[in-house]
Formats: structure tokens, C-alpha cells, sequence
């Protein structure tokens, strides 16, 4: 199934939205969960182009706006952190398996 990107969606205001959700998504999880602010720029920018309809709905919705376009996300970029450090979480690092293959203690 193919994602719809629908880059026009990025404009001056929803770029500033994504960073100041990437800086604080990067802030709050990037020493933990390795996620820089850089990627979380790029990431925010990939939520908000594959989620065109939510984005138009918030920004067009004076009860919801830019506050809960940033809360969403946040939310997801959350979601995506912590799906990569489970993936992470699941890898052995080669000095580990190396180790591991040679009977040594890990």
C-alpha cells in the first residue's frame, strides 16, 4: 500500500510546527533514545506531508489549530522513537556477539 505525500502542506508556519516539535521530542528523548534534533526535523516534515488531511484540519479548525497540530506530533515522532529503540534494543552489538562467539562473558 502507497503512502499519498502531499509536500504543499510545508509551508513557513507548519515548518516552524515541526521544529519545535522535533526540538522537543529531541530534547526530551534524544540522549536516552538516540534521536537528534536533525532527524526529528525530517521525520516531523514526513508526518506532516503523508498526514496532508490532518494538517489542513487542524490549521483550519480554530478549536484545534497549531497547538494541537504540535501536540500530534509530537506524538508521533514519540511513537516513532520508541519503535527504533525497541528495534535497537533487539540488536547485539559486534564487540557483544564477538565476545559472545569467542566464550567470553558479555
Amino acid at each position: 500500500m502507497t503512502e499519498s505525500v502531499d509536500w504543499s502542506v510545508i509551508t513557513r508556519e507548519t515548518a516552524g510546527i515541526a521544529g519545535r516539535a522535533a526540538r522537543r521530542v529531541a530534547e526530551g528523548y534524544g540522549s536516552r533514545l538516540t534521536m537528534e534534533y536533525d532527524d526529528a526535523f525530517q521525520e516531523a516534515l514526513l508526518l506532516l506531508a503523508t498526514k496532508a488531511d490532518m494538517v489542513r484540519g487542524c490549521l483550519a479548525d480554530p478549536e484545534l489549530g497549531p497547538g494541537v497540530l504540535h501536540h500530534r506530533l509530537v506524538r508521533g515522532l514519540t511513537d516513532q522513537v520508541k519503535t527504533q529503540a525497541r528495534h535497537r534494543a533487539r540488536h547485539v552489538s559486534y564487540e557483544a556477539a564477538r565476545a559472545n562467539s569467542d566464550g567470553e562473558r558479555i
